[in-house]
This record gives structure tokens, C-alpha cells and sequence, in this order.
């Protein structure tokens, strides 16, 4: 059985047309997926990326990611995240490493975290490491703001303050005694944020957005506009 975004609740109210994506029910479209492209890659579009892994490691990330054959490009400073290559596995291993104090984060592509989880708690057992690798993909939500415009826009409407937070850049949100975390940046190589939020927030999160939609002119998109920007770039 697909499993179903924190943020349903929202994508059925703007009308959704949903589709089955990497085990996942989510918006294809909005009705109109050109605009969508459009809305993506010149002003601003929120998009549903609860289909993507999110790993969190605390404890010696640093040992475990070189044991397992993931290479950053430079050492992850503070509040910092960059892309970092897995090798090996004889498929695109393209991941996203945020860096939040002594904890990271790892987002992957749909369908990819599996594997990645199982091997990670495999090295930490051999290795005897003091980790704590957790899967939270299921139990938070992962919503895209893309595009030229969304910072600007995004951080007006959020109720949390994000001027400081530079390109490349994450932070830790607490709000409510929720956590949200944020990344500056996006899958598509573009400027955007990406918010993680407890799945029990989701309606909350996706619900403040797509009400202010239209104040912000802000674009509900789907999988099919974002998935074939993604074939376009040759990043999927």
C-alpha cells in the first residue's frame, strides 16, 4: 500500500490529480503542468518531496560516512550542508548532507534510503561506533519551495525567522516544541528552501502556505512538472 504525505490534506483542497511515485501516493499534477515547470524555474512552487529519504545521524557521523564510502567534497562546517557522492554501489549516488552541531542529515533520492540505512547500521555494528542512525522518512514530511522568488518569499510568511540563513545553508527550527528543519537550496541545482517537519505538523505547514498562495503567487506543483525537470538536468 502507497504511503500517504502529512501534507494530503492541502494538495486535495487545491485540487490535486494524485499518482503512485516510488511508493508513494502524491500530486502528478495541479492541472496544468507546464505552468507548473514554469512557476519552478522562474518565480516560485511548492512541491511535495515526502517520497525522499531523510537519515539522521548522531554521534561520529564523520567515521561512518568515510566507512561507507561517501565522500564530501570538503569537511561539513556548522549549519552547512553540500552534495557528497556514494560510491560503489554502481548506481548515481548523489546525496545531500546537512551538518546541524554534532548531528547530520542525509537526503536521498526516492527509493534510495533503504539501502543506505541498512548498510549504515551494518558498518556501525561491525565498527562498534557510537551512533545512533535513524530512518525518519515516515514520520516527517519534506516540502519544496523553488525557485528565484522563494526565499524572499517564503520567509515572509513562515512564522520563524530565516534571514541568516545563507545558500547551502540548514538550520533547526523550534516552534511550538516541534522541530522543523530547513535547508537553503534545492534537488534542481536552483535557489529554494525545503522544509522537514514532523509529519503531525504537516497539515499545519502545507495548510499556512497554501493559503497565502495567491497573496505570494506561489505555485502548487507535482511529481510530473519536478520529475521532468529533474530528466532535463540529468540529475534523476
Amino acid at each position: 500500500m502507497a504511503k500517504v504525505s502529512p501534507f494530503q490534506q492541502a494538495h486535495n483542497r487545491l485540487g490535486a490529480v494524485f499518482g503512485e511515485f516510488d511508493g508513494w501516493t502524491l500530486p502528478s499534477d495541479f492541472g496544468d503542468s507546464q505552468s507548473e515547470q514554469d512557476a519552478i524555474l522562474n518565480h516560485c512552487a511548492a512541491v511535495d518531496l515526502s517520497s525522499f529519504g531523510r537519515i539522521c545521524l548522531k554521534g561520529n557521523p564523520e567515521t561512518l560516512l568515510q566507512q561507507a564510502d561517501i565522500q564530501l567534497p570538503s569537511p561539513l562546517s556548522d549549519g552547512r550542508w553540500c552534495w557528497a557522492v556514494k560510491n560503489g554501489d554502481g548506481r548515481p549516488g548523489r546525496l545531500r548532507i546537512g551538518k546541524i552541531g554534532s548531528e547530520m542529515i542525509i537526503l536521498t533520492l526516492p527509493g534510495r534510503d533503504k539501502t543506505l540505512l541498512a548498510e549504515l547500521k551494518q558498518i556501525s555494528e561491525k565498527m562498534k561506533l557510537q551512533n545512533t542512525i535513524l530512518d525518519v522518512s515516515e514520520n516527517t514530511g519534506m516540502l519544496g519551495l523553488y525557485g528565484p522568488n522563494a526565499f524572499r518569499l517564503v520567509r515572509q510568511l513562515l512564522p520563524f525567522d530565516l534571514e541568516d540563513l545563507q545558500s547551502e545553508g540548514v538550520t533547526r527550527i523550534s516552534l511550538f516544541m516541534l522541530n522543523f528543519v530547513v535547508f537553503r537550496g534545492s534537488w534542481l541545482d536552483i535557489d529554494g528552501l525545503e522544509l522537514v517537519c514532523p509529519a503531525s505538523a504537516g497539515p499545519l505547514a502545507a495548510g499556512s502556505i497554501a493559503k497565502a498562495r495567491e497573496k505570494y503567487n506561489i505555485t502548487p506543483a507535482g511529481m510530473a512538472a519536478f520529475r521532468e525537470i529533474l530528466k532535463q538536468k540529468n540529475l534523476l
